[in-house]
């Protein structure tokens, strides 16, 4: 039995000492101190900033949801902790409980979730919806509080490039927060505006102050201390510099388990005249629009498909920036190539990596390096014996599981008997007929689980032979992907699969070229079902010399 204890804190919750993660930690301290599984292992998962109704990125929750055993004890405060959506935190305790049989706890009240029946199933629902509830309430008073801080001239939001925040406090002492014009700074937006309206492009804009050495809006607290084109791009559009305060254009909605900013309605929008912020004259700002190319009002906001095979999983290993297509010369042309992103978009003072590889080269060696060192025969043959290692070692003790199966066994055929007495007793109590073809179902159950545990050593080495064939198939499968596939995207899908935490691209040098030093993590977790990864460094002439 391990004891499994589950902390979480939303972004909500700050300044409220009851759901601090220390104080949530302590309590489950207590608890288990006081009770019968003092002593025993124990492990913490942590969410820390995570909403109630977010399950798909709380790490903490689907590491506990994947390890728990059956007999597994977890504590938690109370069950808005495990999230705040009726409908997924009752799946949630039906999956601990009743499925892989763990017992669940919440100190706050001493109590442990029961989920065996049709009424707990309902307790679950019932306090799951008002926890949904007060969610959707506090939300809702904090968007109406964010709009009216904006009708009044306020902040609502962070700091803007240009302005300054000063607090200030209303005639009940109630303090708030408003912005300035910081003139340092509107000189430099000024003159960005003034950039665009001689035609240069942003990525100029961005290089010219970046040689200057100008300030960026992250200078200090994080970012490269470099002007992106991105920002230029985003500061060129804000209508904050002309004297209009814009609020509520895009909104955060769920889909399928996942935040997406899309954009609202446009009687949701709340558009505020604010003269003293005026940075931009109308007419900079209108001739600095017209070089806008106009916008569809039904073009998505989400970023299309990756077009290159590595794009977004290679990054830098000089300043961790994204490494993606730039041109490079060539034989008289211009070829596609990998490049830092960061200095071909900033210059040398973002990132000293100035290696322009072209595409072709890079995605030759890495898989000519796949092909004939890693998914060779003799890998596959050492994952197959670690599988099959893993697989033995999963095997349970089919004796000390048998006995305790049969003990639950014999509990249950008692209670049937008592309950076979009570309705014979009693005239008319549907409720005992329920509980009896309960405990039936439970006993063909157990009965059920007890024969699979006592299967014959012969049916344990098939068991164990599949499974070593599976991994075989799987990583041949994936060197054939690997030869096959000779389309971007097809490729792509490969290396997603191959390189889930991605691939650092450190400068290198053959004779007299510039080439990328490759270092990443071939996980074979989801090919072969080995939860270990194979390091791999290379390091060569994509010519093969």
């Amino acid at each position: 039995m391990i004891v499994r204890t589950y902390v979480r804190r939303s972004k909500n919750d700050e300044g409220k000492q009851q759901f601090s993660l220390d104080v949530q930690a302590g309590g489950c301290r207590d608890f288990l101190a006081a009770s019968p599984f003092a002593g025993a292992k124990v492990v913490e998962y942590v969410d820390d900033g995570k909403a109630g109704d977010d399950f798909h990125s709380r790490t903490g929750l689907r590491q506990l949801l994947s390890e728990a055993r059956r007999g597994d004890v977890i504590c938690c405060r109370d069950q808005s902790r495990l999230g705040r959506d009726a409908i997924e935190v009752t799946l949630v305790v039906r999956d601990l409980v009743r499925d892989r049989g763990c017992r669940l706890f919440y100190y706050v009240n001493g109590q442990e979730a029961l989920f065996a029946n049709a009424i707990d199933q309902a307790t679950t629902f019932i306090q799951g919806t008002g926890h949904q509830m007060e969610l959707e309430a506090i939300r809702s008073r904090v968007r109406e509080a964010l709009r009216s801080r904006v009708r009044a001239g306020r902040i609502a939001g962070g700091r803007c490039y240009g302005y300054r925040l000063e607090r200030k406090a209303d005639g009940s002492g109630r303090p708030f927060t408003i912005a300035v014009v910081d003139e340092a700074e509107a000189e430099v937006v000024r003159r960005i505006f003034a950039m665009r309206c001689d035609g240069l492009g942003y990525k100029k804009i961005a290089q010219t102050l970046t040689e200057e050495g100008v300030p960026p809006p992250s200078a200090g607290k994080r970012g490269t201390g470099t002007w992106g084109p991105g920002s230029i791009r985003a500061m060129l559009l804000s209508p904050r510099y002309r004297g209009v305060y814009v609020h509520g254009r895009v909104k955060k909605v769920r889909h399928g388990g996942v935040v997406a900013r899309v954009r609202a309605e446009a009687s949701e929008v709340i558009t505020v005249e604010l003269p003293e912020w005026q940075i931009v004259d109308d007419e900079t700002w209108t001739r600095a629009q017209e070089h806008f190319a106009p916008t569809s009002p039904t073009r998505r906001m989400t970023s299309s498909a990756a077009k290159y095979a590595l794009t977004g999983i290679a990054r830098c290993g000089v300043c961790d920036g994204a490494v993606g297509c730039a041109s490079t010369r060539q034989n008289g042309g211009y070829v596609k190539s990998y490049a830092c992103r960061r200095r071909h978009q900033r210059g040398p003072r973002a990132c000293a990596a100035s290696v322009h590889q072209p595409m072709a080269d890079v995605e030759t060696a890495l898989l000519t390096y796949l092909e004939s060192s890693v998914l060779t025969a003799d890998v596959i043959d050492h994952y197959a014996r670690e599988i099959r290692a893993a697989v033995e070692d999963e095997i349970p003790d089919r004796e000390a599981d048998v006995a305790d199966l049969e003990a639950q066994l014999r509990q249950v055929k008692a209670e049937q008997k008592r309950l076979t007495k009570a309705v014979a007793i009693a005239d008319d109590v549907p409720e005992l007929v329920t509980e009896l073809r309960d405990r039936a179902t439970r006993a063909r159950s157990l009965e059920a689980r007890i024969a699979a545990v006592r299967r014959t050593p012969d049916d344990l080495r098939g068991t164990v032979d599949r499974a070593e064939a599976q991994v075989r198939a799987k990583l041949g499968q994936a060197r054939s992907a690997l030869t096959l596939a000779n389309d971007p995207e097809g490729l792509r899908l490969t290396f997603l699969r191959l390189f889930p935490e991605g691939l650092r691209f450190h400068p290198g040098r053959v004779g007299t070229h510039q080439v990328w030093e490759i270092e990443g993590s071939l996980n074979l977790c989801q090919l072969a079902g080995v939860d270990e990864l194979a390091p791999f460094t290379l390091n060569r002439d994509p010519k093969g010399t």
